[in-house]
């Protein structure tokens, strides 16, 4: 595989990255209870970033996936740690971002939406797309929640709900 390209798919995969409880450098993962994001995760590795169906390891108990490889890890790690010069405006690229983002670590509270460990490189890229922040807080939710709209598996859910 050459270098990974910069497209939608890669930029929600980068997302999802960005959250991920990846301890192993060259493993992409993530672990979540909802079925649906889990076979989005699949299917993206397997048709945009070339991974062979039996490379990606699953567990049923907790509902997670990834795979090893150690190159496209570097390639999402390079578009996490350039996340605030690349996703300087709305666009499909940085909807996808946000979308990946929180699909992975999002969630709703009593005081609003969060999206957990949000870092100053990430509060400094939400800040940009006009999305403001007070630690894992969304302050301005309609803005955030537009912005990722059509992207997202748990916002369309909680649209549903």
């Amino acid at each position: 595989m050459a270098r990974l390209e910069l497209t939608a798919e890669a930029c929600y995969m980068a997302g999802l990255y960005s959250k991920s409880p990846h301890t192993e450098k060259s493993l992409v993962c993530i672990s979540t209870g909802i079925e649906e994001l889990r076979d989005r995760f699949i299917e993206m590795a397997v048709k945009n970033l070339g991974i062979g169906p039996s490379k990606i390891i699953m567990d049923r108990e907790d509902i997670s996936a990834g795979f090893y490889h150690s190159r496209v890890s570097k390639q999402l790690a390079g578009i996490v740690a350039r996340e605030t010069y690349i996703f300087k405006t709305v666009n499909e690229f940085s909807r996808n971002y946000l979308a990946g983002m929180f699909d992975i670590s999002g969630h709703v509270t009593a005081r609003g939406v969060e999206i957990r460990h949000v870092s100053a490189r990430d509060a400094l890229m939400l800040e940009n797309l006009g999305v403001h922040t007070h630690g894992d807080s969304i302050r301005n939710i309609s803005a955030f929640i537009e912005i990722i709209r059509g992207s997202s598996i748990v916002a369309r859910r909680l649209a549903e709900s």
